[in-house]
């Protein structure tokens, strides 16, 4: 089963085109649908689940019941009728969730963030908009060049962010486009968890690899 990958912070990318979504603060899950079977497999980012796992079992009724429906839908439309399967990963997040962490009796919810396709990778972000944003998706925070005002206005939190962004976009390559993604966290998310874990947490946060994803 298709896993996430980690992403860098920006730097590598100025001047190119981007999609900047919403950065959720919760946990990265996977839910995989085939054609013949439907929804029928589960992860967090590293292991497998099911609907009795203790921390993260219940969020796969409550991603079931807002998605299921609408994104076979999709699914089955003409432009993705010939792919087997593929790998949905939401965030899961509840009104107290903070750096991973949630609160047990929260209200929680999935918000649906990036889609692969199997023996296609990962959904263009263009596209994704396109197809899968008349459902709950992350807000686009912007939509252009990677600059350094753009960069320093997340930084300085002029959006209200609670995390910051993940930034998206897609070049033409030898063999077909590729994919680009970067982060861009506030101040304000970096400076809480210094609070929480002090120097050394942040400059960990700080020092995640890029990834750079090919379709």
């Amino acid at each position: 089963m298709k896993s996430y990958p980690s992403i860098n912070y920006f730097g590598d990318y100025w001047g190119l085109p981007v999609i900047a979504f919403d950065k959720l603060d919760g946990s990265n899950l996977r839910f995989e649908w085939g054609r013949k079977k439907g929804f029928y497999k589960f992860g967090t980012k590293n292991v497998m689940i099911n609907e009795k796992s203790e921390q993260f079992g219940k969020a796969i009724p409550i991603f079931l019941d807002k998605y299921a429906n609408d994104l076979e839908k999709v699914f089955k439309q003409k432009e993705y009728r010939d792919i087997l399967s593929f790998v949905c990963f939401a965030e899961f997040i509840g009104e107290k969730s903070e750096y991973g962490q949630h609160t047990e009796g929260d209200n929680f919810d999935t918000v649906l963030f990036d889609i692969n396709a199997y023996k296609k990778g990962f959904i263009k972000p263009r596209e994704f908009v396109k197809n899968f944003g008349h459902l709950h998706i992350p807000d686009i925070i912007y939509d252009g060049n990677l600059n350094k005002e753009f960069v320093d206005d997340v930084k300085q939190n002029k959006f209200n962010l609670k995390e910051g962004v993940i930034c998206k976009g897609a070049i033409p390559g030898k063999k077909a486009e590729q994919l680009y993604y970067c982060k861009i966290k506030t101040n304000q998310w970096l400076d809480n968890l210094r609070l929480r874990g002090g120097e050394k947490a942040v400059e960990d946060e700080l020092k995640k690899h890029s990834s750079m994803i090919e379709i």
